[in-house]
């Protein structure tokens, strides 16, 4: 368990709110921080990826042709 999260439960147990809110922020912080840090390396590895390009299947139009 993370120093931050076990904060956050001493801060619940003893009934204090200011503290219970700041632990709060705190384990959200590291959490968001984590998760920014694993979305930056994804990123920076598909920068510079080609990618594939896919080939659209042509449509032709026929012309209708009339019999008179």
């Amino acid at each position: 368990m993370s120093e931050t999260v076990h904060n956050l439960i001493t801060a619940i147990a003893s009934g204090n709110a200011l503290d219970t809110e700041n632990a709060f922020n705190a384990a959200m912080a590291e959490k968001i921080s984590s998760r920014l840090d694993d979305m930056r390396v994804s990123v920076a590895q598909n920068l510079f990826k080609e990618k594939e390009v896919q080939a659209e299947p042509e449509v032709s139009v026929e012309s209708e042709q009339t019999e008179e």
